[in-house]
Parts: structure tokens; C-alpha cells; sequence
């Protein structure tokens, strides 16, 4: 992959034939400059990219809080909230913006996948297991050992099957979602990051961490099929897929790769703040939002433009994110502050 580079040509200099002219153009560019800022000020939007809605209290740790990845099913208003400091899966409510309740006893919790049941979701344990968890009910209906330490979680629906990273293992494991049975595993070059799922090819795209680069996994021959370096993948840490553009997100450290994996080249890179974990992308807006949690802030950044839309202060360890393409509702787990802070986009 190659880099793209920017080209800019500058027109010169203009000459100044008369003094009567010359008077003019002096006129001229100081009415423009007292006009400028004031142009400039109707032209900039006077609401920030994104705009606050409510925060929803979790419940209250006894240790230092601690929450990872969240996932949110748009078809049953439930946001899941794995709340590691608590060994617990929080479910709320987004549409009453409340807690619906908590399920207990899942040691080192770190992600959850939703699958096509929506009472049905898997969650990744970094003690070396995937709970599968009944979310109407709250409980635990099945426990699958997996070994290593289970981070990153999804689902693919092209496949059926349930993907999680096993993080130390440097290995993925696939299992099916129906007989919850493991249908093999990939051995990775390095350490697992977050992985995004192609939910139309059952592609698989995973952070190699340790190895600054992205690798792509077939999820039906369960086989590495292309490795993407360069660009400025660095520490690859969250990812995010657009399919109508084609278009991979990668955050690493402190910048935002957009890669084109239709033709498998960079297409630019967005600086962003300190910290990314989880970024997401919006299919409504077409906006890919970032946490930033060693800034404290999320970034927004438009993806057909690849221009960053600015920033929105968040607080201490809001390094997770998940946002809702049918309402434009963006949700960051603030996580000293115990809360999902809730935004609009715009």
C-alpha cells in the first residue's frame, strides 16, 4: 500500500500597475479582513459535532471502575455494558435510559457479541471462557471453554458463527452459535486487538497489536487471506467497517488509517487524540467515532470527506463506544464516573 500524497500549487504573485490601484487593493483586503472573521463565523455550525443527551448511572463499584467494549442491539433498545470491576454484564435500557438489570459472576468480562436471537448474546472472558447469556432472563446459560484470554467478540452472520480473539493464545476462535460447539480456530502472527466483521462477505478484519498491521480472516475456511500494512499502522487497537464504501478504519496510535480494501490501498490517515480503544461506525451519518480515553474525548470524523468534525469532551477512562444508525445516538462508558454518557449526532 502506498501512502497518498498531497500536491498544492500556489498562483503567483499579482503586480500592481498604478498607485490608484494599488490604494484600491489595500481598500479592499482590509474591508475583507474586518468582514472575514464574521463570514467565517456563519459559515462554522455553532452546535458541536456532537450534542449531549443524558447520562445513565451503572451500578456503583466497590473497587476502581472498570468497564470494556460495549454492544448495542438497535432491535431491542438494549445497550450491554460489561462491567469488568463488577464482574458483571450490565443491560440498559437506551430507550428509557435506564438500568434493565445486571447479570452476575462473569469474571473478567471484556466484550459481548449480539447475535440474530435478541434475547440471546455471548460474551468474551478473559478467564478463558465465552458465557452464553440469556438477556431477558439474566443468567448464564452456557459456559464454553476456550482457553487463552478472550478479549474482542462478535458475530458473523454470513457464517453463523460467534468469533472471538483469545488474546495471549494469539489465536481466533470461531464457534457456532446454535450448538455452541467450536468449529476451529486461526493462529494469529501476534497479539489480537479489536477485530470488525464484513457482515455481507463474513470477513473477519483483526488488529495484530504487536505487529502493526491488520490481518483479514475467511470465516468459512477459517484462513488469513490478507495481512494490510504500511499506511501508518501502528499499535492497531479499535477498527470499523463501512460496507457501502468499502472503507477500513483502523485507530492506532494517535491517528486514524482509512484503508479502501476494494483496490487494498491507504487512502489518508486522521490524526487523533491519545488512547484510542473502541472506535464505531455510523451507516446513517457516515461518521466513524473514536474514544480517545487518554485525551477524555471522542472524535468524529466524516468518512466520505475523511475530515475530522472535531471533538467532544468525555471524562476519565472513556475508552468504549457504541452508536445506533436508526436514531444517531452515540453511547460512551465513562468509566471512573460509573455512566453512560448519551450524545446526538449533530
Amino acid at each position: 500500500m502506498q501512502s497518498p500524497s498531497t500536491v498544492a500549487s500556489v498562483a503567483p504573485p499579482g503586480r500592481f500597475d498604478t498607485i490608484a490601484a494599488f490604494k484600491k487593493l489595500v481598500a479592499a483586503v482590509v474591508v475583507a479582513s474586518l468582514a472575514g472573521p464574521l463570514g467565517a463565523c456563519s459559515d462554522t455550525p455553532l452546535k458541536p459535532p456532537l450534542t449531549f443527551v443524558q447520562n445513565i448511572q451503572l451500578p456503583r463499584d466497590t473497587t476502581t471502575p472498570s468497564i470494556d467494549l460495549l454492544a448495542l442491539d438497535p432491535r431491542s433498545g438494549r445497550l450491554y455494558v460489561p462491567h469488568s470491576s463488577n464482574s458483571a454484564l450490565d443491560i440498559v435500557d437506551v430507550k428509557a435510559g435506564r438500568l434493565l438489570g445486571s447479570v452476575p459472576q462473569l469474571a473478567g468480562i471484556k466484550g459481548v457479541a449480539v447475535t440474530p436471537d435478541p434475547d440471546l448474546v455471548f460474551t468474551s472472558n478473559s478467564t478463558g471462557t465465552v458465557s452464553v447469556v440469556n438477556a431477558r432472563s439474566l443468567t448464564v446459560v452456557k459456559t464454553i471453554q476456550v482457553g487463552g484470554s478472550p478479549d474482542a467478540i462478535d458475530y458473523d452472520p454470513v457464517h453463523d458463527s460467534v468469533v472471538v480473539s483469545l488474546g495471549s493464545g494469539k489465536a481466533v476462535a470461531f464457534i457456532d452459535r446454535t450448538t455452541y460447539a467450536e468449529l476451529g480456530r486461526v493462529t494469529l502472527p501476534g497479539k489480537p486487538e479489536l477485530m470488525a466483521v464484513d457482515r455481507k462477505a463474513g470477513r473477519v478484519f483483526l488488529g495484530i497489536h504487536d505487529q502493526d498491521e491488520v490481518v483479514v480472516i475467511d470465516g468459512g475456511t477459517l484462513a488469513i487471506t490478507f495481512t494490510y500494512r504500511g499506511c501508518d499502522i501502528k499499535a492497531p487497537t479499535g477498527l470499523a467497517y463501512d460496507p457501502e464504501q468499502g472503507r477500513l478504519f483502523v485507530a492506532g496510535t494517535k491517528q486514524l488509517n482509512i484503508l479502501d480494501i476494494v483496490v487494498g490501498r491507504c487512502l489518508g490517515v486522521v490524526d487523533l487524540a491519545s488512547g484510542t480503544d473502541q472506535i464505531v461506525f455510523n451507516e446513517h451519518t457516515h461518521h466513524v467515532y473514536t474514544a480517545n480515553a487518554g485525551s477524555r474525548n471522542v472524535s468524529i470524523v466524516d468518512s466520505p470527506t475523511m475530515k475530522p468534525l472535531g471533538i467532544v469532551g468525555t471524562g476519565r477512562d472513556a475508552g468504549t463506544i457504541a452508536t445506533d444508525s436508526t436514531t444517531d445516538l452515540v453511547y460512551v462508558a465513562v468509566a471512573r464516573a460509573g455512566i453512560i454518557a448519551v450524545y446526538h449526532d449533530p
